[in-house]
Parts: structure tokens; sequence; C-alpha cells
């Protein structure tokens, strides 16, 4: 192999296991928690999803290239139905913890003690339900319709030529001059309803997550402390850390949306069959949020203490 090609395994290789271990160590310290809470159900779909997409994907296709294997069609068609459902989950969940954060966030202020839809533990699971079905019925047909023929496979490790031993890294296995309108239809469908729809919602609720932090800042800053009075002890320890919690969300959404944005563009503007090293920049932006949200999510929410993992 050339060394571009060494350097792209090398770091895809780092990604892949920096990813398996932080949402690994992340759904450790999840599922040691006393009881389970709607964010923290939220955040184990999450993570379950990335080790989905890392440890049954990334990894096994990265060991077959290494070994110079030549994996068989049901192979490459297992690997694609866990990536649709790895990938997929993914962003249901992060919808989810978007959306409840901002709920928590807004009401915060006249509903601190009332309890919202979603606080309901049997909600946050049916939710999370749902989120794995709808998942794996979207990513079920990527698995069941005919693979391309060896010569149009778009390899991992050869760029945009061919090699017989990858299997296609692309999802849809759609190119934009070649596509058969069934391909089209599905392609077409999953972009808009799973990844622009959740993307829109994502965006609007993190602008007004922004809006809300800046107006309650605002307000505090504006108003001056009571003579004599004292805060209540315990108080201003849990808004901090439902503060600190909240920019953790927050930087977390702004990897979600860059990476997804580009993403969009990437499969919309460009051709996988004649785009240079299309898997490895598709990999790479798929896998930047789901390597570095696990990190985000448990430092901002202090679970990555040796407490929380061991």
């Amino acid at each position: 192999m050339e060394p571009a090609v060494i350097a792209l395994f090398v770091c895809r290789s780092l990604v892949c296991v920096l990813g398996i271990i932080g949402n690994g160590a992340l759904l450790v310290s999840v599922l040691k928690q006393s009881g389970f809470k709607t964010f923290e159900i939220f955040l184990a779909g999450m993570a379950s999803s990335n080790l989905v997409e890392s440890f049954l994907v990334d990894m096994p296709d990265l060991l077959t290239e290494l070994a110079g294997l030549r994996p068989e069609r049901w192979f490459c068609k297992v690997l694609k139905l866990m990536s649709g459902v790895g990938e997929t989950g993914s962003i249901l969940f992060t919808l989810l913890i978007c959306v409840f954060r901002y709920q928590k966030l807004r009401d915060a202020a006249t509903r601190v003690s009332l309890p919202t839809m979603l606080d309901r533990v049997r909600n946050a699971w049916l939710l999370s339900a749902v989120s794995w079905v709808v998942a794996f019925s979207f990513s079920l047909p990527s698995a069941l319709m005919e693979l391309p023929k060896e010569d149009q496979f778009v390899s991992y490790g050869q760029g945009n030529e061919t090699d017989s031993r990858a299997c296609s890294s692309d999802l849809f296995d759609c190119p934009l001059l070649d596509c058969s309108l069934g391909r089209q239809v599905y392609k077409m469908a999953y972009m808009l309803l799973l990844n622009g729809l959740p993307l829109v919602i994502v965006l609007v609720c993190s602008f007004l997550m922004v809006k809300v932090l800046y107006h309650n800042h605002k307000a505090l800053s504006d108003q001056p402390p009571a003579p004599g009075s004292e805060p209540r002890p315990g108080r201003p320890g849990r808004q901090a850390a439902f503060q600190r919690s909240t920019r953790a969300v927050l930087a977390a959404l702004f990897i979600f949306q860059l990476a997804w944005i580009l993403h969009l563009v990437f499969q919309f503007a460009l051709d996988s069959q004649e785009f240079p090293y299309w898997s490895h920049a598709d990999f790479f932006l798929s896998a930047s949020y789901s390597t570095a949200s696990p990190y985000i999510y448990a430092i901002g929410n202090n679970l990555f203490r040796l407490k929380s993992c061991f």
C-alpha cells in the first residue's frame, strides 16, 4: 500500500479504537448508576448505537482489510445492515437527548419541580425501543438489495480504485450518474427522514437552548444580590452541574450538526465512483461525532470517574 493509504488506515484504526473505548466507558458508567433516568437511558442508547458502528462494522472491516481477506457477499450485507442501524440509532438518540434537554432547560425556571412527559422512565424506554425499530427497519433495505458487481465496489484501501476484496463503502450503492430508481427512492427517503429532518430539529433546539441560556445569564447579571441574603446550601451546586451538563450537550450537538451537514453535502454533491478516497472521507465524517460525543457527554456529566466505571 502507498504511504498515504497506510497513514489513512492508521488514522481510521485510531479513531475506531478511541470510539470503542469512549462509548464502552460511557455505557459502563451509565449502567453503574443506581437508578436509570431519562437522560441516562438516552445516553446508553446513543453509546450502544455508536458501539454497533465502531465494534461490529468498522473493526471487522479494518481487520478484513489488514488480513487481505475477500469477504463473502453475505458478510458485506451484514456490515451494511449493522452500519445503518448504528448510524441511524446514534442520530435518533442524539435527537432525543437534544429535545429532552431543551425541554428541561426551557421549563427550569417555571416548572423545576414538575416532571415533563419525557421524565417518565417508561416513556423513555418506549422511545428507545421505537428508535431501535426505526433504525433497523430503515436499514434493512440496504441489506436486502442486490449488491453491485465487484468491479463497481469502492474499496476502503484503494481510494477510488477497484478492489475485489473490499465491501462497498456506500450504504446505498447509489452513484450520482448510475443509480436505479428503487435505490434513488430509498436514498432520498432515508436521507430526508433520518438525516435531514433530525438535523433541522437539532439545529432549532440548539438555537433555542443557546437563547434560553443567554436570557438566563442576562437576567442573573442584571439582578443585584439582595443585601444580607445567602444562597441555599446545595442549590448552586445543582445549578452549576446542570449548566455544565447543558454546555456539554451543546458542544456535542455542534459537532453533530457540523458532521452531518458536511455528510449531506458529501452525499449529494460527490460521486462515490469518481471521488478519490470516498470511503475514508465518509468514515471520518460519521466517526467524528460517534468518537468525540461520549467523551464530551461523560466529562460534562462527571461520568468518567473511576468509581463510575469499576
